[in-house]
């Protein structure tokens, strides 16, 4: 039997319920309480802005301003749906010159929680308003200075669902110091405060030179930042935008674009379209995997760009978007044409982001696959198909004999001691490698490899070995990567944590220092000791594994794959593996490193032991293997 049910009809949803959604497209968090509270008050014309907060905001959020202050008539209006100082008609939509605009904010935010407005303007007298979850009451008289306060108090309360799926209060509290660091890089000309539970957390003053602000944000850092120049052929170019701001060099670079920071016009926007103009700009000077340190600002006519498309305002939309892209590809470009190219200190110091996971936008560019990776993915013979061939850079060197083979040691190579492809994926020229057999032997064979026989070296980066039917050519950095991985695994005592001769202090910005604090116990969890002062991580040991120089650059990047918002759980054991994958880059033999015949074996002894002896940690090829059936046929010894 069916049974026929009448459809559901439409009908206007109440005011309270509207509001209710709306809250929850505006206020989605703490941070972006404090984001659009920020807002108001940058719109305000303030210059000194003071912002508290408790319990991660959860508890109180209290901005302090001295902007313009709201007309008593206008403060009950403030807290009504779509009531904004900012629009006056349709068209002022198509030319926005504030940071906010909607009218949304205080009316959503009141929905979810006690809020209290107290104003005053410069010619009038203080009063305030108070929205109680949704309910607004009469406006009484404030004593109070001029400009803006406004408290936000038992946010969520009324909405345990939502309440349930917020983040930890030490958590909260580092996104609102990122948020309120990015109002700071964005407005030098405003003094920023930020407290919580009473402890001063971040605290710059106006300034007129933005190099100051850059130094109060982001302290030494900021010493390693390079001001952007445009080239004079775009001095005039068609079009009005216009990119100013500040790059690292290609040797600072962090495991995630986090501290890539965006401005249009003055207002914070999400980096990531705008990633790959600036790895373009870089072109090979970056290591795969890595992201440099930059503020970038773009002036555009207001009417090129639309903001209304999200209701974080984070996204926007570009009138002549390739033009603004190309333009800050060749900003960055020409600003670094006169830096010189040195060994990428973040990344050669075992830094956490895993080269594998790194998805590089291409846009418009044609990516050239690498000779290594054709050969990957071809079974080569001597009368099949080859990988397409590259002219050498420099004449490469005829190995001697094995017979009267030395190893050499120090010296300037030939050849490169990276292939150019090999470069694009690590930068580790000058940093020398360990010897084969200076290392802890493999003892348990657990793959079908026969005993194997070394027969000579061939350029000083190939091992030519007999194997059973099969002549191998190894590439020998290749190799002793993936054994060097498999090693540092396996080591415990790599693991364990080791006392520093002297402790050492590592200087963290506000957002840094934060993200610390959110996250200290899981970083002591995987075998650090240390303390934390005011604007320092003091740390007293490591795991064995991580070298001196390395562990600065180790930790900022740690800190960041913690943060609980990339929404990426690493275990102890995921942690071992990336930085035995860096530690395995970092010291393995490289081309023109002279092999002995004892070295040579030991590295085809060790081969055997390795679950995986045909891939490097990157996915390259080991080694090529051509069968005695192949040299038969192709000398016509068939038939």
């Amino acid at each position: 039997m069916i049974i026929l049910t009448e459809a559901k009809r439409i009908k206007q949803l109440d005011e309270r319920t509207i509001g209710f959604i709306a809250a929850g497209e505006v206020v989605e968090r703490p941070a972006q309480v404090v984001k659009e509270l920020l807002e108001n008050s940058l719109d305000a014309q303030s210059n000194s802005i003071k912002i508290e907060i408790e319990n991660g905001g959860f508890e109180r959020i209290r901005i302090t301003d001295d902007g313009n202050g709201i007309h008593p008539d206008d403060l009950p209006l403030a807290l009504d749906r779509h009531a904004t100082s900012k629009l006056r008609q349709e068209n002022d939509l198509h030319e926005i010159t504030t940071l906010g605009f909607r009218g949304e904010a205080l009316a959503s935010i009141g929905m979810v929680s006690k809020l209290r407005v107290s104003s005053k303007t410069s010619a009038g007298s203080g009063y305030t308003v108070r929205m109680n979850f949704g309910e607004k009451e009469n406006i009484e008289p404030e004593g109070m200075g001029g400009g803006t306060i406004v408290e936000v108090s038992d946010l969520f309360q009324n909405q345990p669902a939502r309440l349930s799926f917020q983040r930890r209060p030490v958590t909260e509290m580092a996104k609102i110091v990122d948020i309120v660091m990015q109002h700071a890089l964005s407005h030098p000309n405003v003094a920023f405060s930020l407290t919580n539970s009473g402890r001063i957390v971040f605290d710059v003053p106006s300034v007129s030179e933005y190099d100051d602000r850059l130094f109060d944000v982001l302290g030494t850092q900021a010493s390693g930042l390079i001001p952007l120049s445009v080239p004079s052929e775009d001095e005039n170019a068609p079009g009005d935008e216009r990119w100013t701001g500040w790059i690292s060099s290609p040797d600072i670079t962090r495991g995630k674009g986090d501290e890539v920071h965006l401005f249009i016009n003055q207002r914070p926007i999400a980096s990531q379209p705008f990633q790959g103009a600036i790895r373009r700009g870089y072109k090979t000077r970056l290591m795969q995997g890595r992201h440099p340190i930059a503020i970038l600002s773009l002036k555009i006519p207001p009417h090129e760009v639309d903001v209304n498309v999200h209701p974080t305002k984070r996204d926007v939309r570009l009138k002549h978007s390739w033009r603004v892209l190309e333009r800050l590809e060749r900003a960055i470009a020409h600003t670094l044409h006169s830096v010189a190219t040195a060994p990428d200190s973040s990344a050669s110091s075992l830094g956490i982001e895993s080269i594998k996971e790194t998805k590089i936008e291409t846009e418009t560019e044609t990516y050239k696959k690498p000779s290594w990776a054709i050969t990957a993915t071809q079974q080569l013979t001597l009368s099949g198909d080859s990988a397409r061939s590259l002219e050498p850079e420099k004449k490469r060197p005829i190995s001697s004999s094995p017979a009267i083979q030395k190893t050499i040691f120090g010296g300037k190579p030939i050849a490169p001691a990276l292939s150019s492809d090999e470069r694009d994926i690590h930068r580790y020229s000058g940093i020398e490698s360990e010897r084969p057999d200076s290392e802890k032997p493999l003892s348990e064979i657990i793959n079908e490899l026969p005993e194997m026989e070394p027969l000579a070296q061939l350029a000083d980066s190939y091992i030519l070995v007999q194997s059973g039917e099969e002549l191998l050519i190894v590439d020998q950095h290749a190799l002793h990567e993936r054994i060097r991985y498999e090693r540092l695994k396996e080591d415990q005592n790599q693991w364990k944590p080791q006392s520093r001769i002297s402790s050492i202090s590592i200087e963290l910005n506000p957002k840094e220092m934060s993200q610390l604090q959110a996250v200290s116990s899981t970083i002591k969890s995987f075998g650090f000791d240390f303390d934390i002062d005011s604007q320092s991580m003091i740390i007293h040991s490591a795991p064995a594994i991580l070298t001196t120089s390395s562990i600065e650059d180790f930790m900022r990047d740690l800190l960041q794959d913690l943060s609980e918002d990339n929404q990426r759980a690493l275990s102890m054991e995921k942690i071992k593996d990336e930085m035995a994958f860096m530690r395995a880059c970092r010291g393995a033999v490289k081309a023109n490193d002279k092999l002995s015949i004892a070295e040579m074996r030991r590295l085809l002894e060790d081969m055997r032991c390795i679950p995986n002896p045909w891939a490097c940690v990157h996915g390259r090829p080991t080694a090529m293997r051509l069968t005695i059936h192949s040299l038969d046929h192709h000398f016509g010894r068939h038939g």
